[in-house]
């Protein structure tokens, strides 16, 4: 009697285990049924997650809190260097997110003299053969510092698309006394991608 009170609560039945019923309520909740009318709620399965799914986020970018005003910075978790000759010339590069969602590339490029002006500019040869030229968005300086900023007010959201989707093969940035260019390996073109693409979704 009590079993067939139960049977018009709950839709398809999945599998019939010894003296047990798995079935789904009205309500999409599995539950176990027990001949003698009781019920219990099925174990969930384990969600399995997949490495590229932003969870992983912690191995590329870091969040701090400043204790004294409150406020959370996002960056990536370490500096990307890249360089070809053990570091005497290449880019150290930090990228940075802000609370309004702009993105900066802050890069150091050493090999060329250290002065960079403010109309300087950034080459980027990508793997699938694109280009793409930026002007340093940073104010002249002799520390060999170049700077991008993207999205907000800054704009440039399709060049950061382009960052996000497109792994780099090569970028050059020019100085006073020339240019420094660096080949990206394939893992490093991978790292900068993740690295922006988690900045960008957290």
């Amino acid at each position: 009697m009590k079993k067939s009170i139960l049977l018009p609560l709950f839709a398809l039945v999945v599998s019939y285990i010894s003296a047990q019923t798995e079935a789904t309520t009205i309500d999409g909740k599995k539950v176990i049924l027990y001949e003698n009318g009781t019920w219990k709620p099925a174990e969930a399965t384990p969600v399995v997650t997949n490495e590229n799914t932003i969870s992983d986020c912690s191995k590329y970018i870091s969040k701090e809190v400043d204790k004294v005003t409150g406020e959370s910075s996002t960056s990536s978790k370490d500096m990307i260097l890249i360089s070809s000759d053990g570091e005497k010339s290449g880019f150290g590069i930090y990228i940075f997110s802000t609370a309004k969602n702009e993105i900066i590339f802050s890069i150091q490029a050493v090999g060329a003299g250290n002065c960079i002006d403010d109309d300087n500019k950034m080459n980027v040869l990508f793997r699938d053969g694109t280009r793409l030229e930026l002007i340093n968005d940073g104010k002249f300086n002799c520390d060999a510092k170049y700077t991008q900023y993207f999205g907000g007010i800054f704009g440039k959201r399709k060049e950061l698309e382009m960052f996000r989707t497109k792994e780099v093969e090569t970028i050059r940035i020019w100085t006073s006394k020339g240019y420094v260019e660096e080949d990206f390996t394939p893992d490093q073109s991978k790292l900068f991608i993740k690295t922006i693409d988690c900045l960008i979704h957290n």
